[in-house]
């Protein structure tokens, strides 16, 4: 009965457009919760996740300074440059 519920885990690419959305201040309902509480199977999409946490809270990211906002945009860059199949 637990499985029902079970989330499907994010691509590298779908990952890496919502923290895009997030960080342009674009995101839509969920983005925020969705990306917070994603359900990562992988080790390397994990860290690469941690990493932008590492920022802050992601509904604050649209308010970071021009030089946090540039180096979060390179882990997001690497995010959705990882391969579906290998993450």
């Amino acid at each position: 009965m637990l499985g029902i519920f079970k989330r499907k885990a994010p691509t590298p690419k779908e990952l890496a457009d919502q923290a895009q959305r997030i960080l342009s201040g674009e995101c839509r309902k969920w983005d925020v919760d969705d990306y917070e509480n994603a359900y990562l199977e992988h080790s390397k999409l994990r860290d690469l996740h941690s990493k932008t946490m590492s920022f802050g809270l992601p509904e604050e990211w649209a308010k970071l300074d021009d030089a946090k906002k540039l180096k979060l945009l390179r882990v997001i860059e690497e995010i959705s440059q990882l391969p579906s199949s290998e993450t």
